[in-house]
């Protein structure tokens, strides 16, 4: 993930302005955030919407076409760092008409809040014997 501010400095992306999506090391989305709504729900779960012109939306649908249901993956909402989260699904793509822009199509990406646990919370045995050894 070190290498992203040299990729949107080549693809001219200001990271401060976009939700960045990474899948493995190499493989990120950038979408400007004034394309993208938010909301989560009780349950962890949440939706990304977005309304992009029709290049941007097939560059959004190819890209989350590669994941697996249940996939983890990061985002990242004008650098305020990395967020881990499930892939859960995209819904159908709805075409917005208007007179008074070019048309837009909606899309909302939905994903399901990954539970961390951190390193230091469990700590190894010190014998094989039984797992309260290190209690004292």
């Amino acid at each position: 993930m070190s290498d992203l501010k040299d990729i949107a400095k080549e693809n001219e992306v200001d990271l401060e302005n976009c939700v960045v999506f990474i899948r493995g090391k190499d493989d990120i989305l950038a979408v400007d955030i004034s394309n993208a709504g938010i909301r989560q729900r009780s349950d962890d779960t949440m939706g990304f919407t977005f309304s992009l012109s029709p290049n941007e939306t097939l560059k959004l649908e190819e890209y989350f076409n590669k994941f697996a249901t249940g996939e983890k993956f990061y985002f990242d909402i004008s650098q305020t760092g990395y967020r881990p989260v499930y892939y859960r699904g995209l819904s159908p793509i709805n075409k917005e008409v208007s007179s008074e822009y070019h048309p837009k199509f909606n899309i909302t990406l939905f994903a399901q809040k990954a539970i961390v646990e951190p390193e230091d919370s469990y700590f190894e045995p010190t014998c094989a014997c039984c797992e309260f050894c290190h209690i004292g």
